[in-house]
């Protein structure tokens, strides 16, 4: 069975369906929310056009702005907790306990382990 899905954006101002070709996502904020509107390039101009007075006046709020994230682990323990559950699981299994090789380890056999 084949089956084919897709994603068709709607211009949130007006109601008009948008192609790839004339689609924006406009991301902005306001009072402390952040909004995420889809519209056409005319009407992405349009608001921006309609924001210009405002943003020549204005000034970027530095403190506010959020660094990108780091790659990787940001959790410091996170190497050792791996090497703890790949223990867990060894003794679980050498236990005749049935334990998954990835996720999270049930409470209970964590447990049986600490106590052990």
């Amino acid at each position: 069975m084949a089956r084919r899905e897709f994603i068709q954006y709607i211009d949130d101002l007006d109601g008009t369906p948008l192609d790839e070709k004339n689609h924006r996502v406009v991301r902005f904020s306001f009072r402390g929310k952040n909004y995420v509107l889809d519209l056409s390039l005319d009407n992405a101009e349009k608001f921006e056009a309609t924001l210009e007075p405002y943003l020549a006046k204005a000034t970027i709020d530095h403190e506010t702005v959020t660094a990108p994230r780091k790659k990787g682990s940001s959790n410091p323990n996170a190497a050792h907790s791996r090497e703890r559950n790949r223990k867990i699981r060894e003794w679980a299994r050498e236990q005749g306990i049935e334990v998954a090789d990835r996720g999270a380890l049930p409470k209970a056999i964590i447990e049986a382990y600490e106590n052990a």
